[in-house]
């Protein structure tokens, strides 16, 4: 499987499970929301917080690196 196919489904993931805990959050707390502006509410805060990807080529192959908005923090997958 090529680095970028992998990163794609890293980073799919991530978004998914993402939303799905914003979206489920959201409704618990305001359960009157009209399920348009919860969709929309929930795809902009994870659009800001799903991670970036980056891969790196290097000498030993390439390497997928996941970095978040607020962090400062690298995360690299091989």
């Amino acid at each position: 499987m090529k680095t970028s196919t992998k990163a794609s489904i890293y980073v799919f993931l991530i978004f998914l499970v993402t939303y799905l805990i914003i979206r489920f959050g959201i409704q618990m707390i305001f359960q009157d929301i009209n399920r348009y502006v919860l969709t929309a509410v929930s795809a902009l805060l994870t659009l800001l917080l799903s991670p970036q990807r980056r891969i790196v080529k290097k000498r030993s192959g390439d390497e997928i690196q996941l970095k978040w908005l607020f962090s400062n923090k690298v995360i690299i997958l091989k």
